[in-house]
């Protein structure tokens, strides 16, 4: 009787073990689950029958600004209010499939989300719960944007000028190659549309180059008051035919560790902008601030200044405050944002602060 006890109660034990071994197990891998939703770049959210949110993962409480402990139990309407995530919801649960949806929210911040809502199955086979897996896309529909944007912004840069080449061209073969004055007249006009392109040509190599992860930069002490007098030589003609005054106020001896020519660059599309957009007897100042480790440049003018609307966007490809004068200028709509990539690649930052009809004052930051 006492050795049957024994037996009874060791095989108890044994019993207890197992299960207590089975519910570690299951808690070790309840915590891997947790782990793993908690590292998901994606939105998790679990819901039952009703709506009411069972779990949701961090990725989702920063998506929609809210904590799990807060809207655990709530309806999902309640928590989060939209009706298009709401409506996906019951179409699953209604028709008992898999839908995937791409949406924009609007709501705490204008996003795009590629929505994934299933169902899952108990282990009898009921489903009395739903699962939404949310992809923010936001940044892959900005990149198509810009793409889509730059192929059309090209194309109508191209266009214009072909259009009128092609213009003149049929005009001098239908005889007018005869009449010398104006013939004289359509072949600059040619030229200049020809020069436009072969600007917009170099410019568009010039800034996938510098897109590109193979650009290796040539650093070196650069002399920036040494740069900018070469550089400002560049534009004397340009400069007293509109009697502009440019004033080097750079700190002799100032240097940088920096490509000359990328940097270079940098100084010529700003000074150009300096000139082209500037004011009859206007005047042209490049100076500096000394900031920690850093230095700031400043190259100022005295020309119409930039609309407040028109300065989130200036350094963006094709962008013109002005279209019709800039593209007149030759103009290509690509030097800002050529310099914002070189600059971008010394490690430093861009910059404007202007007021319409009062100039411009573009900057760039580098490390010293």
């Amino acid at each position: 009787m006492f050795s049957w006890k024994k037996k009874e109660i060791l095989s108890l034990k044994e019993s207890l073990e197992d299960k207590d071994s089975r519910i570690r197990d299951l808690e070790r891998q309840a915590a891997s689950l947790r782990r793993v939703l908690a590292s998901m770049a994606e939105g998790v959210i679990i819901l039952d029958k009703d709506t009411r949110i069972i779990s949701l993962n961090s990725s989702a409480e920063k998506i929609f600004g809210v904590s799990e402990k807060e809207a655990r139990g709530k309806l999902f309407l309640a928590v989060v209010p939209n009706n298009d995530i709401s409506e996906l919801i019951s179409k699953v649960l209604d028709k008992r499939e898999f839908i995937s949806q791409e949406l924009t929210l609007v709501w705490p911040i204008q996003r795009t989300f590629q929505v994934n809502a299933s169902l899952i199955p108990e282990e009898d086979g009921t489903i009395n719960r739903c699962l939404l897996v949310i992809h923010d896309i936001s940044e892959i529909r900005r990149l198509e944007k810009v793409r889509s944007d730059f192929v059309a912004n090209v194309s109508h840069e191209i266009k214009t000028p072909l259009t009128s080449i092609k213009g003149f061209v049929e005009t001098l073969l239908e005889g007018a190659q005869d009449d010398k004055e104006n013939a004289k007249h359509f072949l600059k006009i040619i030229q200049d549309h020809a020069n436009r392109l072969d600007n917009l040509v170099n410019d568009l190599l010039s800034l996938s180059f510098l897109e590109s992860k193979a650009i290796v930069l040539e650093k070196q002490k650069v002399d920036l008051n040494r740069l900018v007098s070469d550089i400002l030589s560049g534009f004397n003609s340009q400069m007293r035919k509109r009697s502009i005054e440019a004033e080097n106020d750079l700190p002799v001896g100032l240097s940088v560790m920096a490509d000359r020519d990328k940097l270079g660059q940098v100084f010529t599309n700003l000074i150009d902008n300096a000139v082209k957009f500037n004011r009859e007897k206007g005047f042209i100042r490049v100076y500096s601030q000394d900031l920690d480790n850093k230095v700031k440049v400043i190259v100022e003018d005295s020309g119409l200044g930039i609309p407040a609307k028109d300065i989130r966007r200036i350094f963006e490809r094709f962008y013109r405050v002005d279209k019709a004068r800039s593209r007149e200028m030759g103009g290509t709509g690509l030097g800002l944002s050529i310099v914002k990539h070189i600059v971008e690649l010394h490690g430093g930052d861009v910059g404007v602060e202007s007021t319409e009809g009062l100039g411009s004052k573009f900057f760039f930051i580098l490390p010293e």
